[in-house]
Order: C-alpha cells, then sequence, then structure tokens
C-alpha cells in the first residue's frame, strides 16, 4: 500500500476530535483538582466514601448513556453524535458550577458520564472510518491521547483557581468545563461526516467526494481512493442485508465465532483499560502523595500539574510508534511496564516515606507510570475497539464497551480511596499481579490491527491469515477509474437521510 500523509484538511479532523476529547477529559479529570480544594470538601463534606462517590459516579451515567449513545450515532451521524455529546457537557457544566446540594453537584456528575457515553460511540467512530489505513492508529490515536490535553487544562486551572479563596475556588474550575465543549461545536462547520455513514445512507457521491480530498489530495482516481471506495462499496452492500435494527437484533449477531472473539476483547478491554493502574494516578493523586507524606496543598497541585504535560507528551509519542510498532506489542509494553513500577511504588512507600529522599523516589514514580501508560495505553484503548467492529456493530458495539469500561470505572474508583487508606501500599500489590495477568490475556487473544484497512481487519476475525488478505491496491483494481455506474445515485423512493449535524 502505497505511503500517504496527512492533509491539513485531515489534521483539522484531528483537532476537532482533540477538543472533544479534552472536553471530556476536562470534565473527568477537574476532581483530581477539586478534591485537593479544602474549600470543596467543607462545603460538601467530603469523607472517604463521598470522595469516591463524587468521582465514581459519572461513571452511571456513561452506563446507563451506552444503551442509547450507539443510535443515536448511527441514526443522526457521527458529526451528530459529536454535537449531542457537547450539549450534555454543557448541561453538566451549568449543573456542577451552580451546585449548592450534593445531589445537585450528583446529578452534574452523572450527565458528564452520559455525555462521555455518546463521545465514546461518536468520536473514535468517525476517526477510525476517516483516516487512511497506515496513519489510522496516529489520527485514532489523537482521541484519548487529548484527554490529557483536557487533564492538564483541568490541573492548571485548579492550580490558578486556588488562590480566589472559598466556594468561588472549585466552581471556577466547574465553569471552565464548558470552554473545550463550545470549541469544539464551533470547530464542527468544518469538518464533513464519515463517509461509511455516507455510504450506509446511499449517499456514494458525497462519500467518494470526501475519500477524495482526505485520502487521495483532491483526486478522485487516486489508487487508494478507488480501492477504498471499492472495497467499501462492496462492504456495505454485504452489511445493508444484514442490518441489526434493534439492540436484541445486534446482540443476536454476536452469536458467531468471530464476533463473539470482538465480544470478549470488547469485554476484557473495558476492564483492563480501568485497571491498568491510572485511575489511582489520574483520580487520587492527592490520596497517593498524602500517603507518601507530601500533604501541602500548592505541591499537590504543581505534581498533578506536572505529571500532565508528561503523560500528554508521552502519549503524543506513543501515537507516533502505533502505525509502526503495532497495537497488541503496545498493549503488553505497557502493562508490564505500569506492574514493574507499582512495585517500586509499593516499596518506596512501605519503608521510605519517612525521609525525603523515599518521598521524591515516590514523585518520580508517578512520573514514570504515567510515561508508561499514556504512551501505550492512552492511545490504544477506544481506537482499538473501533477498529476491530465492522460498520453495523461499530457504534453500538463501542457504546458496549463503555459500558464495561464505566462499570469497572465506577467499582474502581470507588474502590482506590478506600483501598489506599486501609491497605496502603499493600493495595499497589494487587495492581502487580493483575497487570501481569493482563498482558498475558492481551498477547494470547488480541488481534494486531496494524496496517490494515477496517475491511480486512473484519476479514481477520473471521480466521483469514495475514498472509491470506492480500494487497486493497490489487484486489480491488486501482488502476481501473471508477465508472458512473459505481456510483449509485440516492435512491429517490427513500425517505433521505439526515444528521443532526449535517449543516453544522
Amino acid at each position: 500500500m502505497p505511503s500517504h500523509g496527512l492533509s491539513s484538511a485531515l489534521w483539522l479532523v484531528c483537532l476537532t476530535a482533540a477538543v472533544n476529547c479534552a472536553t471530556i477529559g476536562y470534565d473527568y479529570s477537574m476532581m483530581s483538582s477539586i478534591n485537593i480544594l479544602g474549600a470543596f470538601t467543607t462545603k460538601f463534606g467530603v469523607t472517604a466514601e463521598t470522595k469516591g462517590l463524587f468521582t465514581a459516579i459519572q461513571n452511571v451515567g456513561s452506563i446507563a448513556g451506552g444503551f442509547f449513545a450507539g443510535s443515536i450515532v448511527d441514526k443522526f451521524g457521527r458529526k451528530g453524535g459529536i454535537l449531542t455529546s457537547s450539549c450534555i457537557a454543557l448541561v453538566a457544566c451549568i449543573l456542577l458550577s451552580t451546585a449548592t446540594t450534593k445531589a445537585q453537584f450528583f446529578v452534574g456528575r452523572v450527565c458528564v458520564g452520559v455525555s462521555k457515553s455518546i463521545d465514546v460511540a461518536s468520536v473514535p467512530t468517525y476517526l477510525v472510518e476517516m483516516a487512511p489505513p497506515n496513519r489510522r492508529g496516529l489520527v485514532a490515536g489523537f482521541y484519548w491521547t487529548c484527554w490529557l490535553l483536557g487533564a492538564i487544562i483541568a490541573a492548571a486551572v485548579g492550580y490558578g483557581a486556588r488562590s480566589i479563596g472559598g466556594d468561588w475556588t472549585w466552581r471556577t474550575i466547574c465553569i471552565v468545563m464548558c470552554a473545550p465543549a463550545l470549541s469544539c461545536i464551533a470547530l464542527l462547520f468544518f469538518i464533513p461526516e464519515s463517509p461509511r455513514w455516507l455510504m450506509s445512507k446511499d449517499r456514494y457521491e458525497e462519500a467518494l467526494e470526501i475519500l477524495a480530498k482526505y485520502h487521495g489530495n483532491g483526486d478522485r482516481s487516486h489508487h487508494l481512493v478507488v480501492s477504498e471506495f471499492r472495497e467499501m462499496k462492496e462492504n456495505m452492500e454485504f452489511e445493508k442485508l444484514n442490518h441489526y435494527d434493534t439492540w436484541g437484533a445486534w446482540w443476536k449477531a454476536f452469536n458467531n465465532k468471530s464476533n463473539r472473539h470482538r465480544g470478549f476483547v470488547l469485554v476484557s478491554l473495558g476492564i483492563f483499560e480501568q485497571t491498568v493502574g491510572s485511575s489511582i494516578i489520574t483520580y487520587y493523586l492527592s490520596s497517593v502523595l498524602t500517603l507518601a507524606g507530601i500533604t501541602d496543598e500548592k505541591q499537590q497541585f504543581a505534581i498533578n500539574l506536572g505529571q500532565n504535560c508528561v503523560a500528554f507528551v508521552s502519549a503524543l509519542v506513543g501515537i507516533t510508534l502505533l502505525d509502526k510498532v503495532g497495537r497488541v506489542k503496545m498493549m503488553i509494553f505497557g502493562s508490564t511496564f505500569c506492574a514493574a513500577i507499582l512495585a517500586c511504588m509499593a516499596g518506596l512507600t512501605a519503608q521510605q516515606t519517612h525521609n525525603q529522599g523515599g518521598r521524591i523516589g515516590i514523585i518520580v514514580m508517578v512520573f514514570l507510570f504515567q510515561i508508561g501508560y499514556s504512551s501505550t495505553w492512552t492511545p490504544i484503548s477506544f481506537s482499538y475497539c473501533a477498529e476491530i467492529l465492522n460498520f453495523n456493530i461499530r457504534a453500538r458495539g463501542m457504546a458496549f464497551y463503555n459500558i464495561f469500561t464505566s462499570s469497572t470505572g465506577f467499582i474502581n474508583q470507588y474502590v482506590i480511596p478506600l483501598g489506599l487508606a486501609r491497605l496502603k501500599y499493600k493495595f499497589y500489590i494487587i495492581g502487580i499481579v493483575w497487570n501481569v495477568f493482563m498482558a498475558g490475556i492481551i498477547g494470547l487473544t488480541y488481534i494486531e490491527t496494524k496496517g490494515l484497512t477496517l475491511e480486512q481487519i473484519e476479514k481477520r476475525f473471521e480466521g483469514v491469515p495475514l498472509n491470506e488478505l492480500g494487497d486493497i491496491i490489487e484486489a480491488y483494481n486501482s488502476e481501473k477509474p471508477l465508472d458512473d455506474s459505481e456510483i449509485p445515485s440516492e435512491k429517490l423512493d427513500k425517505e433521505p437521510a439526515t444528521s443532526l449535524a449535517t449543516k453544522v
């Protein structure tokens, strides 16, 4: 397959995804800053149990949203899903920033979760469908990588807002969360709909124009564009005959070997992504540092901001490696590396918190953990799931995945502060054993997707060996230009398909 870089138009797609995920990253990570603030703790009488519930309750909304997020994205388009997610994030902003009771704050956090569930169903789906095959890791990796961009903004705002004093310290953090959501809505005016979604609505001409612009520098006869169009059209016509109109029909579709394999990956990766150990650092850094003897509020804010910046840079490095190293190898390395860091943290916390050198060592381990996790797991988890799902089940499959990752996240985030408080350094040992187990499961059961088209990945799950896939350029006769008979007109006897964001 010929080398193909990213056009400026495709970079704009990446930017939109970056801002969108930064919204979710900010919404989720702001609790790390808020949990440090004494004003917030006093306002709502926060205990270890309440802290865990405030942080984890967002997953309840994410679980609930997972049951309808896929339907929204399939019906109104990938852009329609992005728009819906951003609007719900704005509602959450209003509820959180004006909260006077625990109940109102809880509802705001639930809205954050609903926003995330729709976001997860739409953005990774959109990115893998927009990206050229040999750059899909880079493009799709931008999604969760820029979760960290939101985390950096949340940490920076928290660091600056602490000087305000009183309730406006945490309210300011909540208010600022509207900025990335509004930016994302504005950027929707400048990006197209997914070509695969357009094909599913019989809008082949529009789909071809988008493929030409984003994969062929505007050339409709480009070999990659011609081959992709023919492959997508062939696959889409097959999938239209096997469309699942309801969740029940969709669920029955999993009753075959290839989809059971996909289902196993969705469930296991949803659990693994939440239990690598990142939640300890992301949401409860204050508890980790307090356990290590670092209790100064200013120091904790500075460390929180610093580790998020390191994580973001590491994730940017990681997405440049995805299409070279491969997804499976990077997940295995990330899991084992994080296990090693947790072992060091356990030893230092058990023996060295009484001296300055030991406390510095724990801070170093926090940063090293973020380097290992962010350069591997951050760019991969959501994009890998979107890659392995075929078109008919992709949006709902991502929503299904989010149900499992959010369910695990709720339990995980509620248990962590209790585990750190009661088991102390021994809590890290559980993570060490689990991460080694994860690496083994991934190595034995996951399929590598590096360099393959989404349709070729589907064949791999059907059991076709890698060496029998063939080259898409040769298989779809790219030397022969597309003729009019290959580009069906939109059916006139069918109600025109619409998208919430068609004009956006």
